[in-house]
């Protein structure tokens, strides 16, 4: 890099320090002040953050080499995102309505305030640091690898150069995330979302202009650039992506079948621990929650614009030569990009981290001050001790997630650990959490714990004793072991208080077995209506996440030239967003 590009990144990085500053007295008034903004941050500026917070260095660097690898069947490792359109069209709305701080309180809520309410708040905190000390390790592990690309090294190892820049930029983003809390992460993440939307628009731009559909097609394996489905695919026979053997993703179809059901899932279950549930929480209202959801799916087309655009690149640039698959993105942007033009999409890319990595950190911590400390340590705590406690802890995680990170691998390999089977080891609990009242605490922890230690038990096999067993049979098996320990306990264990269950059902509104509850609702409240949003939530749902597929495919086909495929999106958009706004916004709640 040359210093212009240098003055730009370093300009940004302390730009990016000044808005943590100018929000520690806003952040420090309470603990809802720092972990929700007070609930008085605009909803469609949590919104942007929302959306930045699942683009981050590493996911990209993952999507960039599976795109550049498998083709356009590559995006099914992403479809379970889609699911997140459940958060706009009732997920949302039912969140926000408990009106706690954190995932973990909300189990109070749902489940009473003894053991039964106890056990699964601290099982969600303690596997929420859990889950955040294993994505600090998956962040340093893409961010140390990606810096370490552009910057003088600091070790002629490159594999402790990667570390030791790991370690500075984890540290650095880690310092402004303490500062403002979620005031200083959504205000940057405003200024960020716009630096990576310039930052997409002109990789696409450049990709769309230098590589003709011609050249993709004479250059890239037959099936390269479709999207429909296939039990296999020949042409990845002898490729062997980070962290698994040649041939791994050769039988694609278990693959597809393991994502899509995860997406399936996730549209009945809702978002479990994550910075998710901390925006929908930080909003003023129900409403402003399901339109918080509408524009996080919306603003997240950029991602797949910018991997799109950085795959094409590599394969219309002979000289990036691919030795390690998690650096097709570096390669791309040290070969291809001019001075200045590199410093801005670095920073672009740095933004992307930055948000993520922050709003982790926040969320994380959320968990120790609520539900571990204030709850059972120090009831009285004031701002200035929540606040010195906040920072230890943020800490603790960061030098916990690099430790843990020394020992990971491949990015991709990583990444379906993280994602999908530690994502995926919540997911029947969550589920079952809204639409069975009969469901109670113990079923909740004990579910989530045994599918919990599934999960931590194939990373054991793989690490320790180099089990190859495909990803796919775990995720099943995970999901089978918490289906039966849930139901199991749950019905060898009493019921949830009645009073418990009523005011939950009164406040939320969730469709599901609800009967014997609902009856006692309407018994007690004579003036309670409840609401018949059913047919119409699952309608939108299916409209809603056509459209929004429809939306990411399109800047994807637009960069491959493919006409016919590009029309046929657009069409399919602009037919399910005229639905949308008729059958999903008209339909917003009054709360």
């Amino acid at each position: 890099m040359t210093i212009l590009d240098y003055l730009i990144v370093i300009g940004y990085l302390a730009a990016m320090l000044v808005v943590g500053v100018l929000h520690l007295s806003r952040a420090s008034e309470s603990v809802r002040s720092y972990f929700l903004g007070g609930h008085r941050i605009p909803w469609w500026i949590t919104a942007m953050s929302s959306s930045m917070s699942s683009i981050d260095i590493t996911g990209t660097m993952i999507n960039v080499s599976i795109l550049y690898f498998m083709g356009v069947r590559s995006f099914y490792y992403n479809i379970w995102m889609i699911g997140g359109v459940a958060l706009m069209c009732h997920l949302g709305r039912w969140i926000r309505r408990s009106n706690v701080v954190t995932a973990a309180e909300w189990m109070s809520f749902r489940f009473g305030e003894g053991w039964a309410g106890e056990l699964p708040r601290l099982t969600i905190a303690i596997i929420s640091i859990g889950s955040l000390i294993g994505y600090i390790a998956y962040a340093y592990v893409g961010v140390g690898k990606f810096v370490s690309a552009f910057v003088p090294p600091l070790s002629a190892d490159p594999a402790r150069n990667a570390q030791l820049w790991g370690v500075l930029v984890i540290g650095f983003t880690a310092l402004y995330a303490m500062l403002g809390g979620l005031f200083s992460v959504a205000y940057t993440d405003l200024i960020q979302t716009f630096i990576l939307f310039l930052t997409s628009l002109y990789i696409s731009v450049t990709a769309f202009l230098t590589v003709s559909g011609d050249f993709i097609t004479a250059n890239t394996p037959a099936g390269w650039e479709t999207l429909h489905p296939t039990a296999r695919i020949d042409y990845l026979a002898d490729v062997a992506l980070e962290g698994y053997p040649a041939g791994a993703f050769e039988v694609f179809w278990p693959w597809v079948f393991m994502w899509g059901f995860q997406a399936l899932l996730s549209f009945f279950s809702g978002p479990g621990m994550g910075p998710g549930t901390q925006f929908m929480l930080s909003t003023a209202s129900a409403r402003d929650t399901c339109k918080q959801g509408a524009g996080y799916e919306l603003l997240t087309f950029p991602k797949w614009t910018l991997v799109a655009g950085l795959a094409l690149l590599a394969l219309a640039t002979p000289e990036i030569k691919i030795q390690d698959t998690d650096m097709v993105l570096p390669q791309i942007i040290n070969t291809i990009l001019p001075m200045g033009i590199k410093g801005f999409v670095l920073v672009g890319f740095l933004a992307a981290f930055m948000s993520t990595f922050s709003i982790s950190i926040n969320n994380g911590t959320s968990y120790v001050i609520q539900d571990i400390y204030i709850r059972h340590l120090r009831p009285q705590a004031g701002g200035r001790e929540f606040l010195t406690v906040t920072y230890i802890s943020s800490v603790v995680f960061v030098v916990l997630g690099v430790l843990a990170g020394l020992s990971m691998h491949g990015l991709f390999e990583l990444g379906i650990w993280v994602f999908v089977i530690l994502g995926g080891s919540m997911i029947v609990p969550l589920i079952f959490r809204w639409y069975w009242w009969r469901f109670n605490g113990w079923g909740f922890a004990f579910g989530m714990i045994a599918a919990f230690a599934v999960a931590l038990a194939q990373k054991v096999l793989q690490n320790k004793f180099g089990s190859t067993l495909p990803d796919y049979y775990f995720y099943f098996l995970m999901l089978a072991v918490s289906l039966a320990v849930s139901v199991l306990v749950t019905l060898l264990t009493p019921a949830t208080d009645p009073r418990t269950l009523q005011e939950f059902y009164r406040r939320t509104q969730p469709w599901g077995f609800w009967q014997p509850v609902h009856q006692a609702v309407e018994g007690g409240w004579p003036e309670f209506r409840k609401e018949r949003m059913l047919r119409l939530d699952l309608f939108n749902c299916a409209v809603g996440a056509t459209c929004l597929f429809s939306l990411n495919m399109l800047p994807v086909f637009f960069m491959l030239h493919n006409w016919p495929m590009f029309r046929a999106l657009l069409l399919v958009f602009a037919l399910t967003a005229g639905i949308m706004y008729r059958s999903w916004y008209k339909n917003l709640p009054t709360d």
